[in-house]
């Protein structure tokens, strides 16, 4: 990475609140249908808000911002390859955050299809979009089992400070539980208060104590 891409990956988790959550809850969220339980109801709120320049913006704000997410965990790893050359760890990591990054971006095209409510009944549309939800759900789990990775990993070898870590295992253990037991959903802000936190402490502190590893033999 030159050191542009590593600035921007270390405010991988700011960018990330800022696209992917704001581009959704602002640009997209207002032209989906709130429940899934009535497909009329579903199909009467598409066609009373149908996609605009707004939703359109949000979408790729979105994915813009899961991109970043997956840059921040591959910089936050790399922090602990530094420390443990030839480690799995990092690279399993980087493969949960990149498996959500996937899943999620995989989700938009059905979500995407539901849009087209002229060419599909009204159980089709709703069963598209339940598609979309699902996904969410996958992708959360995904990023929960990442950060908690993350945490153990910097908790066993460093390359965070142990402050740091110990949140970062609370907060992925926060994220796997709300997404296990849908009434601790609030639990899921913890991962968008941690993304600042962690941006922060990288962008003021990451680079100055960032350990290369020993090429001695």
């Amino acid at each position: 990475m030159t050191r542009f891409l590593d600035r921007v990956a270390d405010a991988g988790g700011i960018l990330h609140v800022l696209l992917a959550f704001g581009g959704f809850a602002v640009l997209v969220a207002p032209h989906l249908p709130p429940s899934l339980e009535a497909a009329d109801v579903v199909v009467a709120h598409l066609r009373a808000h149908p996609p605009a320049t707004g939703f359109w913006a949000g979408m790729w704000l979105e994915g813009a911002g899961l991109a970043v997410l997956v840059l921040l965990a591959t910089r936050a790893a790399a922090r602990l390859r530094s420390v443990q050359p030839d480690w799995w760890l990092p690279s399993a990591v980087v493969g949960m955050a990149v498996a959500a990054f996937a899943v999620k971006v995989a989700s938009f095209a059905p979500g995407l299809a539901a849009l087209e409510i002229d060419r599909f009944d009204a159980g089709t549309v709703t069963a598209l979009l339940s598609v979309n939800d699902a996904a969410v759900g996958v992708a959360r789990a995904l990023d929960g089992a990442f950060v908690v990775l993350l945490g153990l990993g910097a908790l066993a070898v460093g390359g965070l400070p142990r402050w740091l870590a110990a949140a970062t295992v609370a907060v992925g253990v926060a994220v796997l539980a709300a997404t296990a037991v849908p009434s601790l959903g609030l639990l899921d802000l913890l991962f968008y208060l941690w993304l600042p936190v962690l941006s922060g402490w990288l962008l003021l502190r990451g680079s100055r104590t960032v350990r290369e590893p020993s090429t001695a033999g």
